[in-house]
């Protein structure tokens, strides 16, 4: 039988910058409470948890691959530390506009491209009828939208307005209220 998930952009999704700044590694960012109580809550309702999130300033040279590992390992670490855990963290290190090989490509997983989330969907048998999107950006919400996921734009991003999102909600919290609320 497939199962029902919860797709998750990261930045300004499940953690927040610390100031301004871009999130390159630990400690240029937080997570608030209310975001480790709202995971464990979809996490305790069966929704397996997949981070999909864009970090192509692997290929500017911000950062390296290991990296963006170390810092999901290190949420995973906090997240089974409150009984839960992301299944994956799926992340596309490329961007045409880089100057580091091999990253500086067109790809097919760079969202709004949709090839991280169909490697996950037919990996773990998702059932997309009752699974969700939630992101701070167009750029999360299309890729949900043309898999046939439920969207949510959450506010702590660029909002700027009513979007392609099936919901808007201030943020993470009340997006895992929305999805638990909501009827498949």
């Amino acid at each position: 039988m497939p199962d029902k998930a919860v797709f998750l952009d990261r930045d300004k999704t499940i953690i927040l910058p610390n100031g301004d700044n871009y999130i390159y590694r630990i400690g240029d960012f937080y997570i608030p409470d209310s975001y480790i109580t709202a995971l464990k809550k979809l996490f305790d309702n069966e929704y397996k948890l997949f981070v999909v999130t864009n970090q192509g300033r692997v290929a500017k040279g911000y950062m390296t691959e290991e990296d963006v590992t170390e810092l999901h390992e290190y949420l995973n670490d906090i997240y089974k530390d409150h009984g839960f855990q992301i299944e994956e963290f799926a992340y596309c290190p490329h961007n045409p506009m880089g100057h580091v090989s091999p990253y500086n490509v067109v790809c097919r997983c760079r969202k709004p491209k949709q090839g991280m989330f169909y490697d996950l969907i037919d990996r773990y048998d998702i059932d997309v009828t009752k699974s969700w999107m939630v992101g701070d950006t167009e750029r999360d919400i299309v890729p949900g939208n043309l898999c046939g996921l439920k969207t949510i734009l959450l506010r702590t991003g660029y909002y700027i307005g009513p979007e392609n999102a099936d919901y808007i909600e201030d943020d993470l919290a009340s997006a895992a209220n929305r999805i638990l609320i909501t009827k498949n």
